[in-house]
């Protein structure tokens, strides 16, 4: 059994995670601003509220648990990271390199990050590359290409065992309602819900997408593949491209009843635009077996059921 300690440990993914761990017989500890999670954890779980944006806190916390793992989820969101920029980079790299050092100095055999596509920007190919230039337009983006490229170093120069995965918009019921990628989820969720939802991106908007099962499960597989396979610290995934149209069809077809409209705010439509539709993700493939099980339909009859009541 082996110690994982999980940054960000109130959100989520990091709530959901926890339960995969747990069957793995892996023991968990959750830290977090926040004062609880948001979603149900494991049952051995133990949570610790802590700030990591006060210099120490990370390196003190890996000091106390002396994890084998750690996960780092914790991160200011794209919006929040706009709006308050030095908190941002405090949070997500500031406090990102202080993990590193520390897992150096406690002897951390493995930091897995969810990187985003947001760590890409400008104009970009379909599908996109392994080896495509990164330009993000936002601080969020920006700071998670920081971490990738930190974590890359932190290998190479250090022989740490850093993993990465870019993470998709992610369709989940626990997503952060105010998040620009949130959409997807919140459709979803709502119409179960409320019988309306209102999209703030057009019909034609299409961002690549994974449900939350997919990426889990991908998770766990390259937590647990073995080091020798890895070609590379950062691993692209391609699960769906659905168009918000698309999504709003799959809704209609199971809840006809569903009132679904679409009013673009144009920021949010820009900023969701400018990631990726699909990538190549061939090395995931290949390195640790990543494939996805869920299409749009699947996933919409999966999703409502858990959310119906």
């Amino acid at each position: 059994m082996s110690t994982y300690l999980i940054t960000g440990g109130a959100g989520n993914l990091a709530c959901q995670l926890t339960h995969g761990l747990a069957a793995l017989g892996h023991g968990m500890v959750l830290v977090d601003v926040a004062s609880a999670p948001v979603a149900p954890v494991a049952a051995d779980c133990r949570y610790v509220r802590a700030d990591l944006s006060v210099p120490g806190t990370m390196g003190s916390m890996v000091a106390d648990v002396r994890p084998d793992v750690v996960i780092h989820f914790a991160s200011l969101l794209s919006g929040s990271s706009e709006a308050n920029r030095f908190l941002a980079w405090t949070i997500n790299a500031d406090a990102s390199f202080a993990l590193f050092e520390a897992a150096l100095r406690w002897n951390v055999g493995q930091v897995f990050f969810p990187s985003s596509v947001a760590a890409y920007g400008g104009v970009l190919p379909d599908p996109v590359p392994e080896e495509q230039p990164q330009w993000p337009a936002g601080l969020y983006g920006v700071t998670k290409l920081v971490v990738e490229r930190l974590g890359a170093y932190y290998h190479v120069r250090h022989g740490l065992d850093f993993r990465a995965i870019r993470v998709p918009v992610v369709i989940s019921r626990f997503a952060p309602p105010g998040a620009a990628s949130a959409y997807a989820s919140r459709a979803f969720v709502e119409a179960a819900a409320c019988g309306r939802f209102v999209f703030r991106v057009r019909p034609e908007t299409r961002p690549a997408v994974i449900y939350v099962k997919d990426l889990l499960r991908a998770i766990l597989a390259l937590l647990g593949a073995r080091a020798a396979r890895l070609s590379r610290r950062v691993y692209n995934l391609q699960a769906l491209s659905p168009t918000a149209a698309e999504i709003a069809d799959a809704i209609g077809r199971r809840l006809p009843q569903a009132r679904l409209s679409f009013e673009p705010d144009r920021e949010t439509t820009a900023l969701v635009e400018g990631w990726p539709v699909r990538f190549d993700d061939a090395a995931a493939r290949r390195d640790w077996g990543w494939q996805p099980h869920y299409d749009l339909a699947a996933l919409a009859d999966d999703f409502l059921q858990e959310l119906l009541p």
